[in-house]
């Protein structure tokens, strides 16, 4: 047991609220590595908690760019939230993994924002890495 048994509770009430099953998917090239072990065991526990919800799959890195391991999130039509979660997602960061999780469960529409009408306007390449941590 990761968590002690009122916030095994709550995750799991939140976990509740998920729409549609989802694949958590390690992306990793070391597997015996102490950041691939953790993120597995969590990844393991996170399913153990929906097991009829959440699945997870292990996969080479192709991520390597992002860092080993990361984790991404695919809902039921093979669709990658656009999240990346690198390294194990513990700690204060868990939260924000289970309403990652939940969030990418739920049907993904494009808003009405005319992003794609604004974006096609950019004609040099462009990469953003946001990071954010909650400390």
């Amino acid at each position: 047991m990761i968590l002690g048994p009122d916030q095994e509770q709550n995750v799991i009430e939140i976990l509740s609220a998920l729409s549609t099953p989802v694949v958590l998917t390690i992306h990793s090239d070391h597997w015996d590595t102490p950041g691939s072990l953790a993120a597995q065991d969590l990844i393991d526990y996170t399913v153990s908690l929906m097991p009829g919800k959440i699945s997870r799959e292990l996969a080479r890195s192709g991520a390597g760019s992002w860092g080993d391991p990361t984790l991404t999130i695919r809902n039921r039509d093979g669709q990658v939230f656009g999240v990346h979660f690198v390294g194990t997602p513990s700690g204060l960061e868990y939260r924000a993994f289970i309403d990652a999780i939940v969030a990418s469960s739920r049907p993904y529409e494009i808003e009405s924002t005319p992003w794609g009408q604004l974006l096609q306007e950019i004609h040099h390449p462009v990469h953003a890495k946001i990071f954010v941590s909650p400390t």
